[in-house]
């Protein structure tokens, strides 16, 4: 049984901070802490008379940086004591310490010496008045990241640096789940008709998995029962009109041909809806095809009868598709664009991941409002379209519906200026 998406990362959080504090113990106990800063008065005065840049920095300011006297009883006789030693005057000399390390003067012995010598113990700050200004005197490593601080961030850069491929892998582990869930999801937009492959991951991605297959199925079910129902219907029908047929031979010359061309109507429609019924009921074999030669060979055939079409291919476009299908979608709508727009030309290119083609009419368009209506099954436009001009309204639908099955779509929009443009939309092949 899969843990649950909730315990692998609550696992992961546990994880990070038990890594984290291992971490800071290990810290701790490698790194003593550095020993306090002992600096004698007579080393102090000696490097600020050479300016000895590897133990001081040492910087010209207009002002004094802090005020004299400030720092206690014990620094100020340290003051007159290193004034002395740089032949200054008290005044001229002001010492500022920091809480880090001590702050405070204590006495020192140097080697071989039992004489005591004051010195400053941890980071101080010296202010010395110049003739130009004054001198503000600190160590050269009393800064940030200067020894101690340094070798933590160090320690703490190659921790994280380690724990790097961890957090990886967890990450990458928690995410494929989601990525074959969303490729699952895409192959059955590009397809609905294909079977729902198996997503293995936390609970919640597997339960999440089961639900879209059932739905997926409950959908399958659906749509096969209406297109079943509705090439029953149509089935049905033709035994009635084939009675009708008969009966018409009894009736008067004048009055035959109306009802004849009514019946042949009627008989058109209902083969029109079987093949429907057929195409949306009965799975296809998909395959790899370039999708503007198959244009521009269904705009040839539909020439060599006479049919002012034509096709040209932009870009080489591989789309998963069942051939006969695409081909039945481009010959309806270059029929389409020929019969009530005069002459059609097709256009395949490509535009990212999708396959484009545009069916370009030089008609008059279609009214507002009529873009979506037109795929409705046997609707028809009675300015445009009537009796006289064949055809049974379904040529559109079964555009839509082929566009569809594959991942796609087909939509309508006027032209600039005059004419037609339908447009297909098909997923490019991985």
């Amino acid at each position: 049984m899969p843990s649950s998406l909730f315990t692998q990362i609550f696992a992961l959080v546990l994880a990070t901070v038990a890594i984290a504090q291992l971490i800071n113990l290990a810290l701790l106990a490698a790194l003593p802490p550095d020993p306090p800063r002992v600096v004698p008065v007579s080393e102090l005065a000696t490097a600020i008379r050479v300016g000895d840049a590897r133990a001081l920095r040492i910087r010209r300011l207009p002002s004094p940086p802090f005020s004299p006297g400030q720092a206690g009883p014990g620094a100020t006789r340290m003051e007159a004591d290193l004034a002395r030693r740089l032949g200054r005057s008290p005044a001229d000399v002001a010492i500022d310490m920091s809480e880090v390390q001590g702050r405070k003067v204590v006495e020192y012995y140097p080697a071989g010496s039992s004489t005591p010598e004051a010195a400053l113990q941890g980071q101080f700050r010296i202010a010395i008045h110049d003739t130009d200004g004054w001198l503000l005197v600190e160590p050269a490593d009393q800064r940030l990241l200067a020894t101690r601080e340094r070798q933590f961030l160090l320690l703490f850069l190659l921790s994280a640096l380690a724990m790097l491929p961890i957090a990886w892998m967890f990450a990458r582990r928690l995410a494929q789940p989601f990525e074959r869930f969303a490729d699952a999801a895409e192959a059955i937009g590009r397809d609905p008709r294909a079977p729902a492959p198996e997503v293995r991951g936390p609970a919640e991605v597997e339960r999440a998995a089961d639900a879209f297959r059932q739905m997926q199925k409950r959908l399958q079910a659906y749509v096969t029962d209406r297109t079943q129902m509705l090439g029953a219907i149509a089935h049905d029908l033709r035994t009635p009109l084939t009675r009708l047929a008969f009966r018409l031979e009894a009736l008067d010359d004048g009055n035959r041909e109306k009802l004849r061309a009514d019946v042949q109507e009627m008989e058109a429609m209902v083969q029109s809806t079987l093949g429907l019924a057929r195409a949306d009921s009965q799975p296809v074999e998909r395959q790899r095809l370039e999708l503007g030669s198959l244009v521009e060979k269904a705009a040839e055939d539909l020439a060599v009868t006479g049919r002012k079409v034509s096709a040209e291919a932009l870009d080489t476009l591989i789309v998963d598709g069942d051939p006969v299908g695409l081909r039945r979608l481009f010959t309806n709508l270059l029929d389409n664009g020929e019969t009530y727009g005069k002459r059609a030309h097709a256009r395949a290119w490509r535009d990212g991941e999708m396959a484009m083609v545009d069916v370009l009419d030089e008609g008059p368009g279609l009214p507002p409002g009529e873009e979506e209506r037109v795929f409705e099954p046997f609707y028809r436009i009675e300015r445009s379209r009537s009796r006289e001009t064949g055809g049974t309204g379904l040529g559109l639908s079964v555009a839509r519906s082929i566009a569809r099955l594959h991942g796609g779509d087909v939509v309508l929009s006027n032209r600039k200026g005059k004419g037609l443009c339908a447009r297909v939309t098909l997923p490019i092949a991985r």
